[in-house]
């Protein structure tokens, strides 16, 4: 059963640090937007849906009346199986207890919170819209609402941040007791501010203490890590994210989303206008696509399942597909065994924390 993501693009301001398909400042487009989306999401009527996720940009930025027109056609056209994961992304600059109680009443389940820091100097630092204090109302005004499956996002390794405040800001973040922690290291992204700007990010060896540091931490705070940046109580793992990490099928809706339905990987084109245009004229606003073989089947759902701390039955996945890596692969992944970025663990594949780090590397090598 495939998973939903849903992309709004709309965002307040855009963040020093992303790269994602967002559109600052066009509130007005809002309505046109999410009518486009309700056509395109007809094409999928027949599908039942193990997870939905609505992402951005940042969802909680429509206002109520949007909002409830987002969740009302998510409701009309796909239907999520009883049970499934159902995840709005918020800000906490825009939680608001009408939202909440709405949300509540059309079936979302869980929140992503973009808390992002917990040190308002590093907050303005990367463009956000809020600030410590509001970061803690959010989620108690969360709390609140009834919801009971709440993941917290928090960034670390930025410019000159020392290890102390790093694990401060990790002890204050596990001190909210949210159900799920989404970890990201500071990266430079091309189309983001940062990029532009060239900031130097603390060299590779101090990203590796600063990485395993924190995830020690979370640990003994019993948030255990089941992906490379994700970390969950027991039971609380994002179901959603594990559909893609475990090479399920996926279908995204708006701007800028990708999809892979019946063994082919297409996207939909990355510019507002032109998706509201295609849509209005098509139903259908994919750019491009391509299908599949089993091999490549086989080596997506390795390459991406390398990223749980669980690893890959690689054996178990060639016999499902009927073929094998080919034989440069596996020398590369011997390879990468005798250097100690991968090991073998009870018929798994899985990186080891050498490999962890460098997995992106990886991948690109057994592309």
């Amino acid at each position: 059963m495939p998973s939903l993501y849903v992309h709004i693009p709309f965002c307040e301001k855009k963040c020093f640090y992303c790269s994602f398909v967002v559109a600052v400042g066009q509130s007005e487009r809002s309505d046109a937007y999410l009518q486009a989306m309700a056509r395109e999401s007809q094409q999928y009527r027949h599908l039942r849906f193990s997870s939905i996720y609505i992402g951005g940009g940042t969802p909680s930025y429509l206002t109520d009346d949007q909002l409830q027109r987002l969740l009302g056609l998510v409701r009309e056209n796909c239907t999520v199986t009883v049970g499934g994961e159902y995840t709005l992304e918020m800000n906490p600059e825009s939680v608001q207890e009408t939202k909440l109680r709405l949300m509540r009443k059309m079936g979302v389940n869980r929140i992503s919170l973009g808390v992002q820091s917990l040190n308002d100097r590093y907050l303005r630092y990367l463009g956000r819209n809020h600030n410590r204090l509001k970061a803690y109302s959010a989620y108690q005004m969360i709390r609140d609402a009834g919801f009971t499956n709440v993941n917290c996002d928090l960034m670390f390794g930025f410019p000159q941040q020392t290890l102390g405040e790093i694990e401060e800001e990790v002890g204050q973040l596990t001190a909210f007791s949210s159900e799920h922690i989404s970890l990201y290291m500071l990266t430079l992204e091309e189309h983001s501010r940062f990029y532009a700007q060239k900031i130097q990010l603390p060299d590779s060896d101090e990203q590796v203490h600063q990485y395993e540091r924190v995830v020690r931490q979370l640990e003994r705070a019993r948030c255990y890590q089941y992906e490379i940046s994700n970390f969950a109580k027991p039971g609380k793992e994002s179901q959603h994210n594990l559909n893609y990490w475990r090479g399920g099928e996926y279908i995204g809706l708006g701007v800028g989303a990708h999809s892979y339905w019946q063994g082919r990987l297409f996207y939909n084109v990355s510019r507002l206008n032109t998706y509201m245009a295609r849509v209005s004229r098509d139903g259908s606003a994919v750019e491009a696509g391509q299908s599949l073989d089993a091999h490549e089947r086989l080596k997506q759902a390795f390459l991406i399942g390398l990223r749980m701390n669980q690893g890959v039955a690689l054996e178990a996945l060639e016999k499902a597909w009927d073929c094998s890596l080919a034989s440069d692969e596996q020398k590369k992944i011997t390879y990468f065994i005798q250097h100690d970025f991968l090991m073998r663990d009870d018929g798994y594949l899985k990186t080891t924390p050498k490999g962890r780090l460098v997995l992106d590397e990886l991948c690109a090598q057994l592309s």
